[in-house]
């Protein structure tokens, strides 16, 4: 016990792992489907004008609308299933004692099923990144106690809307985050200004759900390492940016890439409507039946999109004024994070219930240092598991599922969750 206690943070570690890993060969959302004809046409076409040719299978999309980094983590673990039955063989060919039932366990394994599990280890592991992001930021913001490690590790790997996401369902949005995470670490506590440039880079490389955090930091970035820094690491990230679609090009052109990752994948990468499964602010106006295209006309002629842009845009403005009128903390970053993501999600229009996951990190954060922040942790937390079990129930239970999908039920949620937001933010200003 005493060994158990002292290693506590690897012990918790290692339960996660183990949970994730029990949930992988469960089920598999209908997208994880495009992640692994993504990965077959790049081993079986190659690269070269990747964007430009329909996947051989489609669901849903015709055409790939994920970005470079994705696509190459697709490709790397894709070959996962093969591997491993050829480990175990060799084992099992090489060694007596070895239970050669494993062989028959990974032969009867659908292959369909195996490949999905293999391309959910990357979320997995982002997972774990991220929680261990989280306890070196309370290292750095508190005095370490292996209690507070101990607490922020578990808050984030215990997590069911993280577990669900990620080992469940099979979704990637926890890798973004986990770069977008890990550049902000690098730019709040070292000098490594250009590294974090990067690091923001990629996480805009695997999915753009990471461009809301944009305007906080490069308004930090701005005020810690000034506009000479800036212009360099704006430079060298979009060198890194550019590169990383240069397999994908038949042709060199430097307009090309911005043109894929703006016209292919982020006007491709939802549908096109004021909700995508949700629960915000427009599902109080809307609902998930009627499908309404956010270009529809809704106040003054004028579209849902544009009046989400412009919700959007005075609540940042009030977010970054707060931020840059004290001084550069990490608890006030920490807070204009939050807000930013959460705001978006819960106004912007065509967002998912994936997203829920973007606020959470900094909420996590600022309630390891105020306690008065964890029910709302707690209660976020909880709303973003239902919100993703309402899209996608799996297992399926009728009584909780029906007890979610009630219009009165979602519609109190998302009020509750606005609430929240507002309340929040008029203690940010007090």
């Amino acid at each position: 016990m005493r060994f158990i206690k002292k290693h506590g943070l690897f012990f918790v570690f290692i339960l996660a792992i183990l949970i994730r890993i029990s949930l992988i060969f469960l089920n598999y959302s209908f997208d994880v489907n495009n992640h692994i004809v993504w990965a077959k046409d790049l081993h079986e076409r190659g690269f070269s004008d990747f964007f430009n040719r329909p996947s051989s299978e489609v669901y849903a999309v015709a055409y790939p609308n994920y970005p470079p980094l994705a696509l190459f983590i697709f490709y790397i673990f894709y070959p996962l299933p093969k591997i491993i039955f050829n480990i175990f063989w060799f084992l099992n060919v090489h060694l007596p004692v070895f239970p050669s039932n494993i062989i028959s366990v990974l032969e009867n394994i659908d292959k369909r099923l195996f490949l999905a599990a293999m391309l959910k280890l990357p979320a997995i592991l982002s997972d774990l990144g991220l929680a261990w992001i989280s306890v070196l930021f309370t290292r750095k913001m508190m005095k370490k106690t292996n209690r507070t490690d101990l607490l922020t590790a578990s808050l984030f790997l215990f997590n069911p809307a993280f577990i669900y996401n990620s080992s469940l369902w099979g979704q990637i949005d926890v890798i973004p985050l986990f770069f977008a995470a890990l550049s902000i670490y690098l730019l709040l506590f070292t000098k490594k200004s250009t590294l974090s440039g990067i690091t923001f880079a990629l996480s805009l490389l695997v999915k753009p759900t990471t461009l809301i955090l944009l305007p906080v930091y490069a308004i930090v970035f701005f005020r810690k390492f000034g506009l000479k820094n800036i212009i360099k690491t704006f430079i060298i990230s979009n060198l890194v940016f550019w590169f990383a679609f240069l397999p994908f090009l038949r042709k060199i052109d430097f307009l090309t890439p911005y043109f894929i990752y703006f016209e292919k994948i982020m006007a491709a990468q939802s549908l096109p409507y004021v909700t995508n499964g949700v629960f915000n602010f427009w599902l109080l106006l809307a609902d998930f039946k009627k499908a309404i295209p956010d270009t529809t006309p809704f106040l003054f002629d004028l579209s849902y999109r544009f009046w989400g842009y412009l919700a959007v845009g005075i609540l940042m403005s009030a977010i970054i004024y707060k931020m840059v009128k004290g001084k550069l903390k990490t608890e006030v970053v920490l807070e204009a994070l939050f807000f930013s993501a959460l705001a978006s999600v819960l106004f912007l229009t065509k967002m998912h219930e994936r997203y829920l996951l973007l606020p959470l990190p900094f909420l996590l954060l600022m309630a390891v240092r105020e306690k008065q922040y964890l029910k709302y942790f707690i209660f976020l937390s909880l709303f973003a598991f239902f919100n993703h079990y309402h899209s996608w129930a799996v297992p399926f239970i009728a009584f909780i599922f029906k007890t979610i999908d009630n219009p009165l039920v979602y519609r109190s949620l998302s009020l509750m969750s606005i609430l929240i937001f507002f309340n929040l933010l008029l203690k940010m200003y007090r």
